[in-house]
């Protein structure tokens, strides 16, 4: 009987270093998304998104850093860096607006036709950076889709 604990010793062993060491920014970031609210091409030339950050979980969460690549129909319409901290309340949402950087001409395409039909269907990739504890952070993707509103200023 005495041969037999050495073997699952090891095995329990083996268990929990291989469920120690994955993934924690899935586990932390479950539940998080990016949500785009409007989409608006500016009389100056450059293109905004209002973007939404929802946090459907019982915590709450500090981001240090945003990044978003913006598809509309399937094109990419732009990318959105944000530096600037967010702080998102445990069950709840914040709004932002960003510019969105240069796109194309499939980009400008795009936006023109899903401005003559008022609305176009998005997906954003996102990259967050989740500021843990002073130095600690986690990094987590995120993807949404969906329909946005699609207007002109």
């Amino acid at each position: 009987m005495k041969r037999f604990y050495t073997p699952v010793l090891l095995l329990t062993l083996l268990a929990a270093c291989v469920l120690g060491c994955r993934n924690t920014s899935v586990i932390i970031a479950t539940g998080l998304r990016v949500e785009l609210t409007a989409i608006t091409n500016n009389a100056d030339g450059t293109v905004s998104a209002s973007w939404r950050m929802v946090n459907p979980n019982i915590a709450s969460y500090l981001l240090s850093s945003t990044s978003h690549k913006v598809y509309l129909n399937g094109v990419l319409l732009g990318t959105i860096t944000d530096h600037e901290p967010l702080g998102v309340p445990a069950s709840t949402s914040v709004d932002r607006a960003s510019k969105l950087g240069a796109g194309d001409a499939a980009a400008s395409r795009t936006l023109a036709e899903a401005m003559t039909k008022g609305s176009g269907n998005y997906r954003v990739d996102s990259q967050i950076v989740i500021r843990i504890y002073d130095e600690t952070v986690e990094k987590a993707t995120l993807t949404n889709s969906g329909t946005v509103p699609v207007a002109a200023k």
